[in-house]
């Protein structure tokens, strides 16, 4: 592949616009805006030879090298350019039909010294010209150590051949709804899968359906939408198995088919009203079926067991009990059946594999792999398993070696399954925007954080001048801060290991810090004028929640035991002391006097004194916490109110505010992310996922 592109100079012009290539940012003297690497990879081939065609896949080859061709990777990342360099009318990136890209200007180099000199050429040229003003003793002394450098790179950083090839990427569904769950029939013809409509509201609008993947035909599994959860394949009895969330339990149902696989008739298997949350499930060919549950809705709470359930008996039993040294969250049955894999977190906050012999009952730790949450799948020969941490696949060898496989998602990639030297797939998108408003004009809500990709997690400072957020526009998540007056942003989390489960960050009352956590490691950004640093608080393993007004303090949910306790930790004798209350499904807060404040199932309770606040106002929905109170989003349906609690005044407490509010609560209502005095930010969203497929091919390695 040729790769010189990525030796183009650092610092670029184009038009109005600088760009910094070392720092991914594109600039004006009015804003600043960082650019995904991938993003800025394809600007430097587009620089590289300005005025000139370049073929979409002589594009991808260079930027996306060892991947599979997608089209719609290059489109995304020239559609991103356009919009940073505005270029609206595709007058400086300009299409040619069915020939490639061009970029319509000409580029100048900025030197160490600001100045600039207009480049006439390619960078190729530009070197070449540099090159000749080298002296020639100092020439030959420099191809020497080029020479070097290159004989090394081969050596040193020669990538490990993957045994697997994955080929021929292709879609199984394509449209405007949202794929939640799927598993192929082990003769590799029929695809069930659970589906979530767009225009559909909540959970309990999902539909359970099948697809002849030779016909291309599919019909649903049942008439009535439900808020499916998982389903298995029972070829013994040729049915399928779901499971659903229901108003008090968790219910396990069997649909029968005939021999055209159409549904015959419903019956439900099994009722649990001690569990809330149950994972993916497998039956084997003795009717057992295997499953991940806890009580808390969440595989996130770390407090799952592992149970068997005889379909033929009735009989269940426990076979892993909650404990804080191996936390499960997630199973895959063998092809053989005679093993389960097991993911969960060790003490260490580590994803660990482990294999159980469903017969011995015997449990044998097979690697760790990183801090990151994994999906799993076996390969066919139950030699090697393939995960996939949402963004990468690898293969793990029974021996414990991981390899890396040649494909990368840029965007989320779940429950993969290999049937038939196949491997099927979810690949979930997400757009979600950060917008803002102001409560006392409640203007239309205008768009503060567009990036074409995930923006989530805002959280405004206590002036309200500076929104800290998540955002994914670099291909991972990181920590950005965006001044609300001049647009500028400045990146305060890296994120250098490349994880991926990073929380929302919390300011302190000064607005000096930021917590937030990665992988459940917490960690504080401490904030200067022009810089920034970073403390891990390797004492503690858990999400932050808040920050106490009145000790240097922070609220945190312990992640090292199983139980989600909330815990207090101290910073300057970082000590951790636990408060007894389990976070379960509650959104919790501090007041001005630094009482715990939760709110779950409609009851807002003071933990500092045992109190209720506000029970079942119009049922409340969500809470959106101040300095001397908090509001709270109430309603049925899709109605909902805006109404205020104070705590100095609590005999006046629950008024719903004004009626410019509550029409601005009709539409906007349902958006709001935060509210922080007088300033409302909101959220939107466009999501879908479908159900993608590659074909398994081994490598033959030379």
């Amino acid at each position: 592949m040729d790769s010189s592109y990525k030796n183009f100079q650092k610092k670029i012009s184009i038009n109005e616009f600088r760009v910094d290539f070392g720092t991914g940012q594109i600039s004006t003297d009015t804003k600043i805006e960082v650019i995904e690497p991938k993003v800025m990879d394809l600007l430097r081939v587009l620089c590289g030879a300005p005025k000139q065609v370049h073929r979409a896949e002589v594009l991808f080859e260079k930027v996306w090298p060892r991947s599979i061709y997608s089209p719609n990777s290059v489109r995304r990342n020239i559609a991103l350019l356009r919009q940073a360099l505005s270029d609206e009318d595709k007058t400086l990136i300009k299409t040619h039909p069915k020939r490639g890209y061009s970029l319509e200007a000409s580029i100048k180099l900025i030197d160490s010294a600001n100045g600039e000199t207009e480049q006439q050429g390619s960078s190729l040229e530009v070197q070449k010209s540099a090159l000749l003003k080298i002296k020639p003793s100092n020439l030959a002394l420099i191809c020497l150590i080029l020479c070097i450098v290159a004989v090394s790179s081969v050596v040193l950083f020669k990538p490990q051949k993957s045994k697997i090839q994955l080929l021929n990427l292709s879609p199984i569904t394509s449209s405007n709804d949202k794929e939640r769950y799927m598993q192929v029939s082990p003769d590799g013809r029929y695809m069930a899968y659970i589906q979530s409509g767009l225009s559909q509201r909540g959970p309990s609008q999902r539909r359970l359906l099948l697809k002849d993947l030779v016909t291309q035909k599919e019909w649903p599994l049942s008439q009535n939408a439900k808020a499916y959860t998982y389903l298995a394949w029972d070829v013994h009895l040729n049915s399928i198995v779901y499971s659903s969330k229901e108003q008090n339990n968790i219910s396990f149902n069997r649909i029968l088919l005939d021999a055209q696989r159409k549904p015959v008739s419903e019956q439900i298997l099994f009722q649990r009203q001690d569990i809330t949350w149950n994972s993916v499930f497998f039956i084997d060919d003795k009717q057992n079926l295997y499953y991940l549950a806890n009580n808390n809705s969440s595989e996130h709470s770390r407090n799952a067991s592992l149970y068997k359930h005889n379909l033929n008996t009735g009989l269940s039993e426990t076979i892993l009990s909650p404990n804080d040294d191996y936390k499960p969250y997630k199973i895959s049955l063998s092809p053989t059946q005679s093993r389960l894999a097991i993911l969960g977190f060790n003490k260490h906050g580590i994803s660990e594999l482990k294999s159980l012999e469903l017969n011995s009952r015997r449990i044998t730790s097979i690697a760790e792999i990183d801090h990151n949450w994994h999906f799993l799948s076996w390969f066919e020969n139950e030699n090697a398993l393939l995960l996939s941490n949402g963004s990468q696949l690898k293969q793990l060898n029974l021996s414990g070696d991981i390899t890396t496989l040649d494909y990368k998602s840029y965007n989320f990639l779940v429950y993969p399954q290999i049937v038939k030297s196949k491997l099927y797939f979810i690949e979930a998108k997400s757009d979600q925007d950060i917008l803002k408003t102001d409560l006392h004009t409640l203007a239309g809500p205008k768009k503060v954080v567009d990036s074409n990709t995930v923006d989530m997690n805002p959280s405004l400072s206590p002036d309200e001048t500076r929104i800290a957020y998540v955002s994914l526009k670099n291909g991972l998540p990181q920590i950005f801060i965006k001044h609300n007056s001049t647009g500028q942003e400045r990146l305060v989390f890296n994120n250098e290991d490349n994880e991926y489960a990073l929380t929302q960050a919390f300011w302190d009352k000064e607005g000096k810090r930021l917590v937030s956590s990665i992988n459940n490691k917490p960690f504080i950004i401490h904030l200067e004028e022009k810089h920034h640093s970073l403390q891990w608080l390797d004492k503690i393993i858990g999400v932050p929640k808040a920050w106490y007004q009145h000790s240097d303090e922070i609220l945190f949910v312990d992640k090292g035991t199983h139980t989600d306790n909330l815990n207090r930790f101290n910073l300057n004798t970082e000590v951790s002391q636990s408060l007894n209350i389990e976070l379960a499904k509650k959104q919790v807060f501090l007041d001005n006097n630094d009482n715990l404040l939760s709110f779950e199932s409609g009851e807002i309770f003071n933990h500092g004194n045992n109190t209720s606040l506000l029970s079942n106002q119009g049922t409340i929905k969500r809470l959106y916490p101040q300095k001397d109170g908090f509001y709270y989003l109430k309603g049925q349906g899709q109605r909902f109110q805006l109404a205020y609690y104070r705590f100095q005044q609590p005999d006046q407490s629950g008024e719903v505010l004004d009626n410019d509010v509550q029409i601005f609560c009709a539409e906007f209502c349902n958006q709001i992310s935060e509210i922080k005095g007088n300033t409302i930010l909101l959220k939107d969203s466009k999501n879908s996922a479908d159900i993608l497929r590659l074909e398994l091919k081994k490598n033959v390695l030379r």
